[in-house]
């Protein structure tokens, strides 16, 4: 069974500089062993939600990891507390920061 994963960018190759939630788009990708499989990029309608930072929560609902350079620290609380896991990474690239997470995956599962 794949991990889905999402990864905050603003062009679909850079992660995005700042907060997770202010991204312009997600990239998601299924993650099964080694081998992350793009799947879509979703554009964020929730970027200026006045709901918050967790609004962005409702368009990856079907996602159980999150990559960023940053999250904010209510988002981590609660996107945590829903059981989804929130990485923040040094990575520029954004096939690079999955492919991280797979390895990171691959031997916690292996």
């Amino acid at each position: 069974m794949p991990i889905r994963v999402a990864v905050a960018t603003d062009d679909g190759k850079s992660l995005k500089d700042g907060s997770f939630h202010e991204a312009k788009f997600f990239m998601i990708y299924d993650v099964l062993g080694r081998s992350p499989t793009k799947v879509e990029m979703r554009v964020n309608t929730r970027r200026d939600s006045k709901r918050g930072p967790a609004s962005v929560l409702e368009i990856l609902r079907d996602c159980e990891v999150l990559i960023a350079k940053e999250f904010d620290a209510e988002l981590r609380e609660i996107v945590e507390a829903r059981g989804i896991i929130t990485l923040e990474t040094d990575n520029e690239d954004v096939e690079s920061a999955v492919l991280e997470v797979a390895e990171k995956i691959s031997r916690l599962s292996g």
